[in-house]
């Protein structure tokens, strides 16, 4: 009987349940009168006598998708390089989706789709943010005081303009700074103050060495500090180790890979103090003590060494390790030490077969251009004697040999007491990653914000040469991220100042007076870096001396574009204070009031993600270039111009003022250009100074008038760039994206249908790698490096000083990329809303603190104030904060930097030498992780 009710309480004819939805709709506020209308139709399927009351659907529709669509990425200093398809509705966008149009490269590997992350999906609302800057802005108090006179783009341009000139007539093109930083510009909006600046002569920062995102480690090893694997190549490994990588909160888009990589049997392993999102979900989790990562690796590779698990053959080969070195002076043996004519670039083996000295094939100066040893047989270890240029004998041992005596000193059991790791744990994952068929060593961002993060990183590179991980079988991945060819003619027509990132910052703002008060004192400090403060110090100043890295007088007049150099800089207030003192013209490029523009004399509003052209295409983590189009009806915020607009109107500027004074030229002597001229029969050199051309300076931006905005700069970089071939410019307007050729490769092709990875032509084909010895190299004789004892892989303790009981770090954080969406209101929801620090409940009962309470987190440099998050997931004796919170969402604008000293790495300080030599692959780090701190409630 029940059933059968069930059953006739459930009929309803159409009229009926026209009649409900009616009365629902009226809640719903539903015109009553297109209701009434609708309630008349006897079959609405046959007919519809007015159908207005459809067009509330369609008007929310229309509010919500928009009337115009267009394409964009979000951020260059993020990876992910994600396309999304934004909507826009009566000139306002009104929401971004991801556009999940990747092709798959092969049916057995998943797909790069859909891409994205929470950033990305609120930039339609960040960019009305109150944050968001709407008009040219003139300083009218105080620097940082927050007084404003709002003026029209032709009034600043032409004071700024003004500055300028009198800057390169009083001090010429050294003293202006045109500096681009890692925001959110990419090749296209970059391209106008990168061509300005080169066109000028000013100084520019190297931007990833000035964040400390430099893999100095991998340099040393192998040439470059760019290296590793796509990330879809997680997906066929057996075997992945993240070290210091969080990619659940910082690989978003890619994460999937990881996890997909699970399911089709790797074991996934993560070495972190804290037990971080990743970690939940990998399969083991290693747990080793803030800044004792260089132990933990040396540790690993005792383990290889020990239980003979290196690849003779390979390391034969790929590897400095046979390579012969005297025992005198610990160099490397070279041609000159047994020739008086010979070359300091010639390198050598033993050679087991014939029982002699034979020179190493494919270093820098054996002119061959290949790895294949032939019929030689390269001695791994053993002692021998070779005669000198005067006769004597020379005693020499291997590489190998002195890199395994080394790691004798780290085994497992030696470093427990600094990792805090079990010798047990070390030898099972260091077994299981030499055996794995296919393993890959990732490793963070966060390594080389350590002192020793150059030493980490170098002895995990040993750790895979060991094991013959490289190319399709793994191997180190660090930024596996690179520039693509033939953007040069666009960005840097003639020679700019490019300057050191992380010691210039270091010597503007004065850090080293922070690096005393923070060690000076501290007793072990000496023993930790091998030389006193003073010594770094001196050190710092040896190597501008002999430009072994680079730093140019301090610029009068700073234009900043995308870089908001007053949060990220260490020792940030007096950093501050420094620079702000030597510089006369202030100019902010932005599209926010970020905590560096808030103390510009000028800020300039520049457009945001979705209101200009752009092209991204650094890639390495996926084979997918983006762009920018904007939707057809998105009307600019404000008085926003694009970067390449306000470079433009800025060279008209200066070219008429230059002009108006008498002055076409101006002769920069730091760059020459040799001409070769015919004086009758002979051709004669004449070489001179590079002349800044003002009077055509306008002409020179635009590649005489060729090049006039930034739509323009997308399309000339689509045409020119090789690896964008064979796109045209309308096909990737249409689609929002390129997928790039073969040629797009670094150290390999960039195969069509299987993952990328790094140094496959060296493998396969046995061509050298960019180092000194042709080779992946474990041995440096430079002589900072013979000074502190570490020409091969070894370990040092961190650098924290002891006074204070608290390590300090601040991984990445997951809710913006640096700054950038960091004071967003919807970011902030999903996290506490202010700045706050993780201390583990031991350290927090201790001191008194529960969670929420505000705290004072403070050391001899300075202090902020935040909110306490007791959180197990850290360890006792650390302090742990999301990084990039802005100085003014603290208490006085004293932001996390403010306790944060300003040291340096000694061996990141060497140079002059083989491969060591300044430019795109050797800088160094500004140091983020090694200050000591003490808590207390506020």
């Amino acid at each position: 009987m029940k059933k059968k009710n069930k059953q006739n309480n459930s009929k309803i004819n159409r009229r009926k349940f026209l009649k409900v939805s009616g009365i629902c709709g009226l809640g719903l506020g539903i015109p009553t009168s297109a209701l009434g209308k609708a309630l008349q139709v006897d079959d609405p399927l046959r007919s519809y006598p007015d159908t207005k009351w459809e067009d509330f659907y369609r008007d929310e529709l229309v509010k919500t998708e928009g009337t115009s669509t267009g394409f964009a990425f979000h951020c260059s200093n993020c990876q992910g390089n994600c396309a999304w398809q934004v909507s826009s509705n009566d000139g306002v966008a009104q929401r971004e989706e991801q556009l999940a149009q990747y092709p798959q490269i092969s049916w057995d590997i998943p797909d790069a789709n859909p891409r994205g992350c929470n950033k990305g999906a609120i930039h339609s609302q960040a960019m009305y943010e109150k944050d968001r800057l709407l008009y040219p802005l003139k300083r009218s108090g105080e620097r940082g005081e927050g007084k404003w006179e709002k003026i029209s783009w032709d009034q600043a341009l032409t004071e700024i303009s003004e500055r300028i000139v009198d800057t390169l007539q009083e001090k010429g093109p050294g003293g202006l700074m045109i500096h681009t930083g890692t925001g959110i510009l990419s090749q296209g909006r970059r391209a106008g103050p990168l061509r300005l600046g080169s066109l000028l002569g000013s100084i520019r920062i190297y931007p990833s060495s000035a964040v400390g995102d430099m893999f100095t480690g991998a340099t040393l090893a192998l040439g470059v500090p760019n290296v590793g694997h796509s990330l879809d190549a997680w997906f066929e490994m057996d075997y992945i180790l993240l070290w210091g990588i969080n990619p659940n909160v910082t690989r978003i888009p890619d994460a999937h890979y990881l996890w997909e990589g699970k399911y089709n049997g790797a074991k996934i392993v993560t070495i972190a103090p804290d037990y971080n999102p990743t970690s939940i979900h990998a399969d083991q989790w290693v747990p080793v003590q803030p800044g004792s990562d260089s132990y933990l690796a040396m540790s690993m590779v005792s383990v290889v060494f020990e239980e003979g698990l290196y690849k003779k053959d390979f390391i034969r080969e790929q590897t400095d390790l046979p390579f012969l070195v005297r025992l005198d002076n610990r160099k490397l043996l070279r041609e000159n030490d047994m020739k008086a004519d010979g070359s300091d670039e010639k390198f050598f083996f033993w050679d087991l077969n014939s029982d002699s000295i034979k020179q190493a094939p494919g270093t820098r100066g054996s002119g061959r251009d290949t790895l294949r040893l032939g019929k030689i047989k390269p001695a791994l270890e053993g002692e021998y004697n070779v005669t000198g240029k005067d006769g004597e004998t020379i005693a020499v041992t291997t590489v190998f040999e002195l890199a395994r005596a080394e790691s004798s000193r780290f085994t497992p059991e030696a470093v427990r007491d600094k990792t805090g790791i079990h010798p047990d744990v070390v030898r099972d994952i260091t077994r299981e990653f030499s055996k794995a068929e296919k393993a890959g060593l990732t490793v963070g961002f966060s390594i080389h914000k350590y002192a020793w993060g150059i030493l980490t990183c170098w002895a995990q590179a040993m750790l895979c040469a060991l094991t013959g991980h490289t190319a399709d079988t793994g191997g180190l991945d660090t930024e596996s991220q690179w520039s693509l060819g033939g953007i040069g003619p666009l960005t840097s027509p003639k020679p700019a100042r490019f300057e050191s990132g992380f010691l210039s910052e270091w010597m503007s703002g004065k850090m080293w007076e922070s690096m005393r008060s923070h060690y000076d004192n501290d007793r072990e400090f000496k023993e930790r870096s091998g030389l006193g403060v003073e010594d770094v110090i001196d050190l710092a100043q040896k190597s501008i001396d002999k430009k072994w890295l680079t730093h140019y007088e301090e610029p009068e007049a700073r234009i900043i574009f995308a870089d908001n150099l007053f949060r990220r800089n260490k020792s940030s207030g007096h950093y501050k204070r420094e620079v702000l003192g030597k510089t006369k013209l202030y100019v902010n490029v932005n599209y926010r009031m970020d905590s560096s523009a808030e103390f510009a004399d000028y800020v300039l509003p520049a457009i945001s993600h979705y209101e200009g052209w752009d092209i991204r295409g650094e890639v390495g983590y996926h084979r997918f270039v983006n762009l920018t189009v904007p939707p057809a009806d998105l009307k600019p915020v404000g008085e926003t111009k694009s970067e390449w607009e306000i470079c433009s109107l800025l060279s008209d500027k200066i070219q008429d003022i230059a002009k108006a004074r008498g002055i076409p030229k101006i002769e920069d002597p730091e760059f020459t250009v040799t001409k070769k001229t015919k004086v009758g029969k002979k051709e004669v050199s004449k070489t001179t100074p590079v002349m800044r051309d003002l009077d055509t300076l306008v002409s020179d931006f635009t590649m005489k008038g060729k090049v006039k905005n930034d739509k323009d700069v997308v399309k000339w970089l689509i045409e020119n760039v090789p690896a964008f071939k064979p796109w045209k410019f309308e096909d990737a307007v249409e689609r929002g994206f390129i997928v790039l050729n073969k040629d797009a490769g670094f150290t390999s092709p960039l195969y069509a249908t299987k993952p990328y990875h790094s140094f496959e032509t060296q493998v396969y084909l046995r061509r050298p790698y960019p180092t000194l010895s042709g080779r992946q190299q474990f041995y440096i004789d430079q002589e900072v490096f013979l000074k502190l004892g570490a020409t091969v892989p070894t370990a040092r303790r961190s650098l924290h000083p002891s006074k204070f009981p608290l390590k300090f770090y601040t991984p990445h954080t997951r809710w913006g990329i640096h700054s950038t969406w960091r004071t967003s209101k919807r970011m902030l929801k999903m996290q506490r809303g202010a700045p706050h620090v993780s201390i583990c409940p031991e350290d927090a009962r201790k001191r008194g603190i529960k969670d929420g309470d505000k705290i004072r987190v403070r050391n001899d440099i300075g202090e902020f104030i935040a909110m306490a998050k007791v959180n197990p997931n850290v360890q006792a004796g650390t302090l742990m904060m999301d990084h990039a919170w802005e100085p003014h969402q603290f208490e006085k604008r004293e932001g996390l930097n403010s306790a944060v000293a300003g040291v340096l790495s000694p061996l990141e300080l060497a140079g002059g030498w083989g491969h060591l030599k300044f430019g795109a692959q050797w800088d160094g780090n500004q140091i983020a992780l090694e200050s000591a701190v003490e808590v207390e409630k506020a």
